[in-house]
């Protein structure tokens, strides 16, 4: 008798294009045939679904190799050679050498091959096949790539899972269309950094709030999402995700697609192609941050901030002050004295490399000089244009409204975990549970009741203070639009409406506005 292993592969093309080739019916096939053989005894079936055959790197695959060196399985039974494998050189290797060197019976059922009894006129077949197969699989990646391609020229979305902030569109595809959850938490990550919040503290803040990272919510939709940078059982929000948003052209409806290539179908190392070879295409999709605001944030992340600290946010005029003698950043200065402390700014290249006049001023004088001069630009707008630059500043949604969305998410939450923490007991009562079980998912499932009742307690004194406009960032748009001025600044006023601040000798200022020089 022989341990016979069916084996069973389905590439993505393949998926799309025969239903023979699907994996109930390669399933079928094989154990119809085995059932046939009274001297093959069926020990397993092993399933590479979505994987090329021109790499034998597959994890079912190595789990049956693995199966075979432990002497569990000593035949392979597959539907034909190509469901085997489609590069010529491993397969023959593997069918011609390895294979009879391990002992290995190997049978490709439709095309009538069994290297038990195999004869002169197979051996000469077998190679043949396998270079068909293997020019089939170059063909399909030429077919492919270029398809692929002519897709991304037109506009086409053509990447596996849609990115955070958008779903695929049920009735297209390739086409992006806004998931109303993720598309808020967007915008308020745009919103937090116009703010002079950090990428660490904005990820923080989603942390905090019990908003899942990307990964996650993806996984909570039914989307059948995996990475192998996953590390931890479930993942958090962190800066480098925060960026990764930040910097993404998709959120403005631009694509920018075909970054990336392979150097063939049989090398699966990615490269990056030369940006002039990226195919952008804009409009593609609804954008869900306006187009002016994407700008603002690019300008910020392009900006050397500095903050007080983490939790604290960038200072007034961070990243946006310069020398106008020689052109480097200005320095804030802090100088103690007489029990107080007094902040300037200082040319960054005289300090470092006494290259450049020692003039300063105060950033107190400075402030005052920034909103003086855009009160007198905004009065010097006429209705029309203040209107538009009101519209581009606004933003889309209400920050009351999501937080009340999150604080009844949250808990819900709490009361489905301790529906759960009571079904527990009763569990371990009828036999279903072990006490040892019990009590560690009895502690799981208490943890997160308490992270959850946290976070929802968290995100209503956050409701508060906006509901309050303590902290909404957003006082100056309120004055703008009701009075068509500007009382105060904050950073995200500041942002917004102004480019960069020139220092020269003699305490010379020139504030240089976005939407026109001043």
């Amino acid at each position: 008798m022989w341990k016979a292993c069916g084996y069973v592969r389905l590439s993505r093309e393949d998926g799309d294009k025969e239903e023979s080739n699907s994996i109930t019916s390669q399933k079928l096939l094989i154990r119809d045939f085995l059932s046939s053989q009274p001297d093959l005894m069926e020990c397993g079936m092993k399933v590479d679904d979505g994987f090329s055959g021109s790499s034998f790197v597959r994890p079912a695959f190595q789990e049956m190799m693995d199966e075979i060196r432990a002497g569990r399985i000593d035949c392979v039974v597959v539907k034909d050679l190509s469901r085997f494998g489609r590069n010529y050189l491993d397969a023959g290797e593997y069918i011609e050498n390895l294979f009879p060197v391990l002992g290995v019976r190997f049978i490709a059922v439709n095309d009538h091959y069994d290297s038990l009894c195999r004869t002169m006129s197979d051996a000469w077949m077998l190679p043949f096949k396998n270079l068909v197969n293997e020019a089939y699989c170059k063909d399909s990646s030429i077919k492919i790539r270029s398809q692929l391609e002519v897709k991304r020229r037109r506009g086409d979305f053509t990447g596996a899972f849609a990115p955070y902030g958008y779903q695929k569109d049920p009735d297209q595809k390739n086409h992006l269309v806004p998931d109303s959850f993720a598309a808020d938490v967007v915008r308020d990550i745009y919103h937090w950094k116009l703010a002079g919040v950090s990428a660490a503290d904005i990820a923080d803040r989603l942390n905090a709030e019990g908003v899942l990272a990307p990964m996650d919510y993806k996984r909570q939709q039914g989307i059948r999402y995996a990475t192998p940078f996953r590390i931890y059982t479930s993942s958090q929000w962190n800066a480098a995700a925060v960026l990764r948003i930040l910097k993404n052209p998709v959120y403005i409806g631009t694509l920018v697609q075909g970054r990336h290539t392979t150097p063939s179908y049989k090398v699966k190392k990615r490269v990056i192609k030369p940006k002039e070879q990226w195919a952008v295409f804009k409009g593609a999709h609804e954008a869900v941050i306006d187009p002016q605001a994407f700008a603002a944030v690019q300008r910020v992340l392009a900006m050397d901030i500095r903050t007080s600290g983490r939790g604290s946010p960038a200072e007034l005029l961070s990243g946006m002050v310069y020398c106008k003698e020689c052109g480097a950043p200005m320095v804030r200065k802090t100088v103690p004295s007489g029990g107080n402390t007094y902040v300037y700014y200082v040319c960054g290249a005289h300090k470092q490399k006494k290259c450049c006049s020692a003039h300063s001023i105060r950033a107190e004088a400075l402030v005052d000089l920034v909103l003086d001069c855009l009160q007198k630009q905004i009065g010097s707008l006429g209705n029309a244009r203040l209107s538009q630059l009101v519209r581009e500043a606004a933003r889309q949604k209400s920050t009351a409204r999501k937080l009340r969305e999150r604080i009844d998410d949250r808990l819900e939450e709490v009361c489905r975990l301790e529906k759960l923490l009571q079904s527990l007991y009763a569990g371990m009562a009828d036999g279903l549970l072990s006490y040892a079980e019990y009590e560690e998912m009895k502690k799981e499932y208490t943890l997160l009741r308490t992270q959850a009742k946290l976070q929802a307690e968290n995100m209503q004194i956050q409701l508060e203070r906006e509901l309050s406009d303590a902290a909404d960032g957003s006082r100056w748009l309120h004055e703008l639009k009701t009075k068509g001025s500007l009382p105060e600044l904050d950073r995200a006023a500041v942002v917004f409406l102004v480019d960069r601040v020139f220092i020269g000798r003699g305490k010379q200022v020139r504030i240089v506005c976005l939407w026109n020089n001043a």
